[in-house]
């Protein structure tokens, strides 16, 4: 349990767009890194971990506590004057904050500035910086996420300078290795599994969970309701905030004015979540590069089979868990085909539940990431 001199270790998460998640609903805007760094955060915590997270201003108090974790913000979203508020508030309450933390460990997940400061805030506590990667774009030397010379120069250097460098699938460590010339360990997401299963076979809800922008292709399923009439189509997700633009949501909201089969909503809380992924027969996912989704995963541990774009190691082909699918074309049929065979819904949906309890298990993927830490604190 001790980091050393009979201490607990003590692990700093940057992570500016936490706090919505444990804002009881107050602040209705998350995303899948979130969503899992705070699942991990609340993890360690419980198995005797010292965790802070270091993140952005959204009118709580600091410090505060929540589920086990000390939580230290920093500056709000819209304050300061342009250009000059990159200095301040932003760098200088960050890295006042990181300073306070005073973390044997410093963990960012996601190629960003935020990786680049919390290494410049381990680098003058001497001590340990971690990086996980969120998305398999972070492994490509290229950057195509990033596009402020001054962020690209930033998590390069991080990288460089990072203890260590956790990959969510085997893609991603071998991009690490050919791109950066980094090795790096493999530590998968962590789901919780409900304790019981959607009936995939009987329900009849076609699901959609994402961000409304255009890079998840939302049109992809706009598209799929107005294909097929007789089947029911349910999209839910966040709503972009500015600079991003509000369009693929606007357009949504058009389309379920126009589509008597199809309903739209925005930001779902995790228990709204759940009873979406109760009610589904089937998981649509039209981003065409990701990481391991979250809201893939997610469908799996409720034993919904998924129909999507992209296929995290291998896993929906290897394991039978839904299809994969390349073209708006192809995504029809699969679907009209799903749909008229609840059995082999229910057959899928089981393997997936089963492969997310046996390959993402809380507890496994929580005891991986604190050994990654452990050695990476104690390495001189």
């Amino acid at each position: 349990m001790t980091a050393g001199a009979g201490r607990p270790l003590r692990v700093c998460f940057h992570a500016p767009l936490l706090w919505p998640l444990w804002s009881e609903g107050q602040v209705a805007f998350t995303g899948g890194a979130e969503v899992q760094q705070a699942r991990l955060a609340r993890g360690l915590a419980a198995r005797g971990v010292e965790v802070t997270v270091v993140g952005c201003d959204y009118g709580q108090p600091s410090p505060v506590t929540v589920h086990g974790v000390r939580v230290l913000k920093t500056y709000r979203m819209e304050a300061g004057l342009p250009v000059l508020r990159f200095f301040h508030p932003r760098l200088s309450s960050t890295m006042r904050a990181l300073l306070a933390a005073d973390a044997d460990v410093y963990y960012v997940r996601g190629a960003s500035l935020e990786a680049g400061t919390a290494f410049e805030a381990a680098r003058l506590r001497g001590r340990a910086f971690v990086f996980g990667a969120a998305h398999d774009h972070d492994a490509l030397a290229s950057l195509p996420l990033l596009g402020n010379p001054r962020d690209r120069w930033w998590y390069r250097r991080a990288l460089r300078g990072a203890r260590a460098v956790v990959a969510q699938t085997g893609s991603q460590r071998d991009a690490f290795r050919r791109e950066f010339g980094i090795e790096a360990s493999i530590v998968r997401n962590l789901v919780e599994t409900p304790p019981s299963s959607a009936a995939a076979a009987a329900n009849s809800d076609i699901v959609w969970l994402a961000t409304y922008k255009p890079s998840k292709r939302p049109d992809w399923f706009l598209d799929l309701a107005r294909a097929l009439p007789r089947r029911r189509f349910v999209m839910c997700g966040i709503v972009p905030i500015p600079p991003e633009t509000a369009e693929s949501w606007e357009r949504a909201q058009a389309a379920a004015r126009e589509l008597p089969n199809l309903e739209v909503r925005g930001y779902l809380d995790q228990e709204r979540v759940s009873e979406l992924y109760r009610s589904a027969a089937l998981f649509v996912h039209t981003s065409p590069a990701e990481g391991f989704p979250n809201t893939v995963l997610e469908a799996w541990a409720h034993g919904v089979p998924s129909l999507s774009c992209v296929d995290p190691d291998g896993a929906v082909e290897r394991e039978g868990l839904g299809e994969v699918v390349a073209s708006p074309g192809a995504l029809v049929a699969a679907t009209e085909a799903w749909m008229a065979d609840g059995a082999r819904r229910g057959a899928a949906g089981a393997r997936a539940r089963d492969y997310a309890m046996r390959a993402h298990a809380p507890e496994a993927v929580l005891g991986q990431l604190e050994q990654v830490f452990r050695k990476a604190a104690s390495f001189r």
